[in-house]
């Protein structure tokens, strides 16, 4: 590696806070409110928090109008501090909370790596690829609780690693679970069972079970219960308790973990998704020695060991069962794969810094001609893509692509300190064509806000905002107000019958069907948002 490449990984791996800090301020201040909220997350979140804001709904959260129990309100008191401590106002301040949970992710990763006694170099590298992964480096631009969930995991992962590696417990149970409390107040139990999991497959590993149960993790388990509970006594104050037991619990938890009614995927779904998302480090494993791993002398080698097994095998474990975990729930989502970008970004890292130098050539070569393949298929077939507005900045991203491509490309036998910088380097420089040209000229194909202002107008002049088997609550924070929603046409045709003013919105797929039984209706608007039609109809 150069002299001044040198010095630069030494000085970043010396102030690694401040490096990493400093690398997604750099991906996302430019973007902080420069496009509008899009389909269909985004949107709803923000009518969520505006409703906790002017109408009070501190513990259960409400989206048009209705009890939202679909999350938990943590993150969105999150979101009111940094109304409250920055000079921000909606929508800026989603996106603020959007970076600020990106970091934390980050700081999670690196914790997580110096906790289970990883080099500097080699924590500094795992970072340095998590912020040069394009799915996790989009997730930085994209408001929601994700981010944030996945870092208290991986934290709680941590404070587990050393609980049962230390002579003592002492506290290091009690911060786990209180991590794990906090991640259940943001999406749902999952934020304290993915880290008991690893923890407890580690320990049946290593033949020391019996730690798992120790009066600590009791006190951590039942310090955490109060946490939650506080919570729940919160909800029954608020809505009752057959709230909490039919919808809270019955069908928000269990049913969307048994037999879900939303997101439902086969059990393959991860095994597609995941290489995808985690692109381009998912080609680790062509140069990896997969082969040594999957001989049955090696699988001895490392039964006859596992009383002595490290921090590796606890990543891979930390891995592989979150990873079954998730495939065997009913309902699956591309975004619940977080807690395991950090495990694979320290294997990863690890492998490029100690590995073999030939298979790290290799790797590096294979990770050039992704950003080659999608720089040039970018700038070949960019005006191909299935978007029905026009793109701006589609030329000058594929040309970055093809610069960071062509630069590791270069610097492959440098070594993989050189290599890790160009690509974090490359990522924040691709990112700027992206947030400032790619992403504000999708708003009219990704956002609702367009039809949400019609349906203002026309409710301002007292038309009786309307939909019907719309994604709900889409609309209602541009638009400012909550639309009677069904997904019933008969309920509709009734209760629109005797009114002089409506604005209805309604899938362009089922007007047809719904035209002949709404007389006096006329389209008004018509717009495509993320691979739908929606259209505004009125009466009156």
């Amino acid at each position: 590696m150069a002299p001044i490449l040198s010095r630069t990984w030494t000085r970043l791996e010396n102030h690694p806070w401040l490096t990493m800090t400093l690398a997604v301020l750099a991906q996302t201040w430019f973007t902080i409110g420069n496009r509008a909220l899009w389909f269909s997350d985004e949107v709803r979140y923000a009518n969520a928090y505006q409703n906790l804001v002017q109408n009070g709904k501190w513990m259960v959260l409400s989206l048009n109008g209705q009890p939202y129990p679909d999350k938990p309100p943590v993150y969105f008191w999150f979101l009111w501090l940094i109304d409250k401590l920055t000079p921000a106002d909606m929508p800026q301040v989603f996106f603020i909370g959007a970076a600020l949970s990106g970091l934390l992710f980050i700081f999670a990763a690196y914790r997580l790596s110096r906790t289970l006694r990883f080099d500097k170099a080699v924590s500094l590298g795992a970072a340095l690829i998590l912020l040069s992964t394009f799915f996790l480096a989009g997730l930085f631009h994209y408001s929601r609780m994700d981010l944030m969930f996945a870092a208290l995991i991986v934290l709680g992962h941590g404070c587990l690693y050393r609980a049962f590696t230390e002579e003592k417990q002492g506290c290091w149970p009690l911060c786990a679970f209180l991590l794990g409390g906090v991640a259940t107040l943001i999406k749902g139990p999952l934020g304290f069972l993915f880290p008991l999991l690893t923890a407890f497959i580690w320990l049946a590993w290593r033949g020391e079970l019996r730690k798992f149960f120790s009066r600590q993790m009791g006190a951590g388990l039942l310090a955490m219960l109060a946490m939650i509970g506080a919570w729940v006594a919160g909800v029954v104050l608020a809505e009752g308790p057959d709230f909490l037991l039919n919808t809270v619990l019955g069908k928000h938890v269990i049913q969307r973990a048994t037999r879900t009614f939303h997101h439902r995927e086969s059990v393959w779904y991860y095994f597609i998704a995941f290489p995808l998302a985690w692109l381009p480090w998912t080609l680790a494993a062509f140069a990896a020695p997969v082969g040594k791993y999957l001989s049955l002398s090696r699988w001895g080698e490392m039964w006859a060991a596992r009383r002595e097994a490290g921090p590796r095998a606890f990543l891979w474990i930390m891995f592989a069962a979150t990873f079954i975990f998730l495939s065997s729930l009913s309902g699956k989502v591309l975004i619940y794969i977080l807690p395991m970008f950090p495990p694979l970004a320290l294997l990863t890292a690890d492998f490029m810094l100690t590995g073999e130098e030939k298979r790290v050539t290799r790797l590096w070569a294979l990770i050039a001609a992704v950003w080659l393949a999608a720089g040039t298929g970018l700038l070949i077939g960019g005006d191909m893509l299935p978007f029905p507005v026009p793109l701006r900045g589609l030329g000058l991203s594929a040309c970055v692509l093809l610069m960071g491509g062509g630069g590791l490309l270069l610097l492959r036998a440098r070594g993989s300190r050189a290599c890790l910088l160009t690509a974090a380097m490359a990522m924040i420089l691709w990112i700027y064509p992206v947030g400032l040209l790619v992403a504000p000229s999708l708003d009219d194909a990704m956002s609702p806000k367009r039809q949400a202002t019609i349906i203002k107008e026309y409710a301002d002049a007292g038309y009786e905002p309307h939909a019907i088997k719309i994604y709900s609550g889409i609309f209602a924070y541009y638009s400012g107000y909550d639309l009677i929603e069904t997904n019933h046409l008969d309920e509709l045709v009734e209760t629109v019958r005797d009114k002089e003013k409506v604005v209805l919105s309604v899938r362009e797929t089922q007007w047809p069907h719904y035209k002949p039984q709404l007389p006096g209706f006329r389209i008004v608007d018509r717009q495509y948002i993320a691979g739908m039609v929606y259209l505004i109809a009125v009466k009156g």
